[in-house]
């Protein structure tokens, strides 16, 4: 089985991280979809897209979430009608989610260098702080902003102005981070994870 992270970390808050190693064939005979996912796994044009979305549903399974109680809100994120707080990410041959009785968001990236290409589009006050921008710094920080993305119902965010992060060492895997849009005011206990592959980060809301 290539689940190579299951942590449960708060109350009632479990994150599973799943590496994709299998064929497309043997990720599809493992789970059972209903017909709307029937649907958009047909609509994912690449393997490897295809891949991602089983292997979600693979995890689903794992912890015994049945493909009917997954559906997505207006905004095209995933809602369990049971309640619990979900989210859900991939990339490359990465998949995982994280689920919750809190708010939550998850953000998981392959590592690589086009992320320094694309920093003044999603940071702002923290290049105030004397910290070198390497290309994981710069991954840790869009980890953490997409995550809070997904975890705020709100389309229009601006990953500049409305999110902010505290600069972190590398070393600590913990940051503060905050949503900031006129009245609203969110803080979130901010974590992050650095592999040789991949960096992630996931948010719970205060």
């Amino acid at each position: 089985m290539p689940i190579i992270e299951d942590l449960n970390l708060l109350s009632k808050t479990r994150l599973i991280i799943w590496e994709i190693t299998e064929d497309l064939e043997d990720l599809r005979s493992g789970v059972i979809l209903d017909k709307d996912s029937v649907k958009l796994l047909a609509d994912r044009k690449s393997e490897i897209h295809k891949k991602q979305f089983l292997a979600i549903r693979s995890i689903l399974k794992e912890i015994s979430v049945y493909d009917q109680n997954l559906k997505y809100n207006e905004l095209g994120r995933p809602i369990l009608i049971d309640d619990k707080n979900l989210s859900i990410t991939h990339s490359g041959n990465y998949a995982a989610l994280i689920i919750s009785d809190h708010k939550v968001g998850i953000d998981i990236e392959v590592v690589g260098d086009k992320i320094l290409k694309i920093t003044d589009k999603f940071l702002e006050t923290e290049l105030i702080y004397p910290q070198v921008l390497n290309k994981k710094t710069a991954l840790i920080y869009w980890n953490i902003k997409e995550s809070i993305f997904k975890s705020v119902e709100n389309s229009g965010i601006d990953f500049r102005k409305n999110i902010i992060v505290i600069p972190f060492n590398q070393k600590d895997n913990y940051t503060k981070s905050w949503y900031i849009n006129n009245e609203e005011i969110y803080s979130f206990d901010t974590h992050f994870k650095i592999s040789k592959n991949y960096t992630l980060a996931y948010v719970i809301k205060n």
